[in-house]
């Protein structure tokens, strides 16, 4: 096979910058507008990620300079309209960009140096040739692969044919809108071959791309999904198709018919979510809006970024109900539709799907025979079965007590005993028990979650909240994520608008190392479900990662849209001390905690923590957290933090007696679960403190053993960080800065950071070691993840 022959092309999304009049520029303005948009390159969320991420790369491309981005269309525009918005604030800086789609290679220069090739970067050139100051244009490719989405349709603007270099011809849209690109027509003629602004301007770009900047982005995501920079109002309007259904208002006289109303709106919302040409927020962030009344509809359309608000009423008395809904059309306040049902209560599903219709038709949606059965599917045909079920729900959400999620068990329970055929209660019932299985490692929950999930698989296959149901058992009972995997592929196509799906492929993804494809998920669960912290998504992923940053960022926008959830307050102190090594100022953080949170044991936790950071044990002392281990056979119980305080500070003996009068609690946790690595790993760090190195390392390795880092990305770095502890602890400082050198690239092990291995009393046998000084003296290696 020749060389030639041997090239191996990629579709590469390519993005070409140049200054326009650089060459006409005097030699110090040339070197400020070079360093002015080096700064606002680097500046983008799009390069600082993949900068983070240790994926930049030396690719000169002959004599312009490109971003290459390995994923979707949509990401070279995104970085533009990032780069576009930040010259506003730099008028003098004329910079143009062109877009175009297509493969690319890479190849060895003279001096065997990586270079990269191929039509996708000739032909954005070109088209970047074609554009004027503060043009964006796309070639004709590029622009239909965007012209399908709402979101960048009204901003591409067609302007035919151009000849460009060697008589070729391409096809160009211009990008512009809401003070966003050039609207006016590029100036070179249509026919003519020459450049708008000499070479100058592309030399410029290569000393800023492959000299200052540091070579051409790859970003290898392969989410198409993937949209880092946040949809703002003023660059990307609401799709025209997106829709949020509030909170129904009970008019009932009977108020306890609240979850009737609640119902009503909750099945309208899904059977809408069910229809892929339409963007539908979630339950989870539409129901804060309940008592809003009067409400600011425009403010909330903003806030949850769509265009369209459905709202109603709902009115029961005995077996008659009436339906009040009317669409509303935020962006202009135009009610497009309104309509009164007054009918049976046996006609309750009849009057939601009707109006799912009716609202799929106002929005234009495409519907597809598939969803157009699924929006005609009765979920049982026993109201009070349905009433029962609609009680059930209304409590899951609210299930933060244990009482709270028996009560809503128990209710599909009754629903289940009215109506045997009932898949639907089966399924929400077993994705309950998955839940409380996790929480509790209680056996017969594990059971009834796996039962009620294959009933309800047996009795409608083809039920996507069944298929759902399977694969969240599998995740959260079995930690089988290949099967759990299969099960939500299968609900992928009837729930398009289901964050709880994405959600779920985002965790399970994380679990797999799958760190990227994780992201993307998450980010999709967060468009759909706007209002909700989902701390255990973007924050939590990013802090995993290291990427301080943007935890602080993602946590900081979930302590805004609920400031009750303190796991959100919790990964926002964590990340900020990852990226400072300041404890005064994590400290800080938690006092600003709302009252409420301030007694529960995580923030105890946290003060105890960071008070042992900051090395005052007086203060730890005062802050060791009041949960006793019979309530909580722990690391973090009562009586383990105390004898941390007293071995930090040389009071072996108070320590080891501490330690021994609830040994047995531990060791009896190991003994019940004897698979579970999470009591191996309490028992290790335990044993570790009691000076019981043999088995400190045993109980160690056998957490390891169980949870290794291959099969859980997420929990089993922390196993080995625990592993790291225990050989620090016991003498093995060899092992344990080996361990520890590792685990710093290694994403999972976020409590192994230079601000704690700078900091926490828990390394100080490591510091008199010449490695470990070493390890401390460096920067912060980077997290490679995939």
């Amino acid at each position: 096979m020749s060389e030639q022959s041997a090239l191996r092309f990629e579709i590469g999304h390519v993005l070409f910058i140049d200054i326009v009049g650089y060459s006409k520029l005097l030699i110090n303005e040339q070197s400020q507008q070079i360093e002015t948009l080096r700064k606002i390159v680097r500046g983008t969320e799009q390069f600082r990620q993949t900068e983070a991420e240790g994926k930049l790369q030396r690719l000169p491309s002959g004599d312009g300079g490109a971003l290459v981005f390995r994923t979707s269309p949509e990401a070279p525009l995104l970085c533009a309209i990032e780069i576009a918005t930040a010259l506003k604030e730099h008028p003098d800086l004329r910079v143009r960009m062109g877009i175009h789609s297509g493969p690319v290679n890479q190849v060895a220069d003279l001096n065997d140096q990586t270079n990269i090739a191929g039509a996708g970067v000739n032909i954005a050139q070109r088209v970047m040739d074609c554009g004027d100051a503060r043009h964006i244009l796309l070639s004709k490719r590029v622009a239909d692969d965007l012209a399908p989405y709402a979101k960048w349709n009204r901003y591409l603007h067609s302007v035919g044919e151009y000849e460009v270099k060697h008589g070729e011809r391409v096809g160009l849209v211009n990008f512009f809108g809401d003070d966003i690109g050039n609207p006016a027509p590029p100036s070179k003629s249509r026919t003519s071959g020459g450049r708008g602004s000499g070479v100058g301007g592309i030399v410029a770009m290569v000393s800023l791309l492959i000299l200052a900047v540091g070579g051409v982005m790859l970003w290898r995501h392969q989410t198409a999904t993937r949209n880092i920079v946040p949809e703002s109002p003023s660059v990307l309007a609401a799709s025209s198709k997106s829709v949020a259904v509030l909170p129904f208002e009970n008019l009932s006289e009977d108020k306890t018919n609240a979850y009737f109303a609640d119902g009503v709106q909750d099945e309208i919302l899904t059977k809408l979510a069910k229809i892929a040409d339409l963007k539908v927020i979630s339950r989870s962030s539409v129901m804060q809006y309940r008592t809003n009344i009067p409400r600011n509809l425009r403010e909330i359309a903003k806030e949850l970024g769509v265009a369209h608000l459905l709202e109603g009423s709902v009115q029961r008395s005995g077996s008659k109900i009436r339906v009040n809904a009317q669409l509303i059309d935020a962006r202009t306040d135009n009610h497009l539709w309104a309509q009164t049902y007054d009918r049976d209560l046996a006609d309750v599903f009849a009057i939601q799907t009707e109006i799912a219709n009716e609202i799929a038709g106002q929005l234009q949606a495409k519907l597809a025979p598939d969803e157009k059965s699924r929006l005609a599917l009765k979920p049982t045909n026993n109201q009070e079965a349905y009433l029962i079920y609609l009680q059930a729900n209304e409590l899951v959400p609210l299930a933060a007590s244990k009482q709270d999620a028996l009560r809503a068990e128990s209710l599909y329970e009754k629903a289940i005993a009215l109506d045997p055929q009932f898949a639907l209660a089966y399924a929400r019932g077993s994705m309950l028990n998955s839940f409380m299985y996790q929480l509790g490692r209680e056996g017969e929950r594990r059971i009834k979650a796996r039962n009620w999930a294959d009933e309800a698989l047996r009795l409608a296959p083809d039920l996507a909240e069944a298929h759902l149901a399977a694969g969240i058992y599998f995740y959260r009972t079995e930690g089988n994520y290949d099967e759990a995997l299969n099960e939500l592929e299968a609900t992928r196509a009837a729930l398009p608008n289901d964050f709880e799906i994405f959600t779920t492929f985002g965790v399970i993804y994380r679990r797999q190392g799958r760190w990227r494809d994780a992201i993307g998920a998450f980010q999709r669960a967060r468009e759909l479900s706007p209002r909700r912290a989902l701390t255990g998504g973007l924050p939590t992923t990013f802090k995993l990662l290291r990427r301080w940053q943007d935890a602080i960022d993602a946590a900081q926008h979930a302590v805004e849209v609920e400031p009750q959830r303190v796991d959100a307050w919790g990964v926002l102190v964590d990340a900020q001390f990852g990226q400072s090594a300041n404890p005064a100022l994590a400290s800080e953080t938690i006092e600003r905690l709302p009252e409420s949170l301030r007694t529960k044991l995580p923030a105890k936790f946290a003060k105890w923590e960071y008070s042992m950071m900051a090395r005052d044990f007086d203060a730890a002392q005062k802050n060791v957290p009041d949960t006793p281990v019979e309530e909580f056979p722990a690391a973090d119980a009562r009586e383990f933090c105390e004898a941390c305080v007293a071995a930090a500070v040389g009071d072996k003996e108070r320590a080891r007696a501490l330690l021994e009068t609830v040994r047995p609690m531990y060791e009896n946790g190991v003994r019940q679960h004897p698979d579970d690595a999470p009591f191996h790993a309490a028992l290790a760090r335990f044993y570790a403190l009691l000076g019981r190195k043999e088995e400190a390392i045993r109980e160690a390795r056998r957490a390891v053993d169980l949870c290794p880092e291959n099969k859980d990305a997420v929990s089993g770095p922390d196993y080995a960080a625990t592993l790291a502890f225990v050989y620090a602890q016991s003498g093995e400082v060899d092992q344990a800065i080996t361990l520890l050198s590792r685990l710093l690239t290694t994403p999972g092990a976020d409590r192994v950071t230079l601000a704690h291995l700078r900091l926490s009393w828990e390394w100080d046998p490591l510091r008199k070691d010449a490695r470990f000084q070493k390890i401390l003296e460096s920067p912060e290696p980077k997290t490679i993840y995939k």
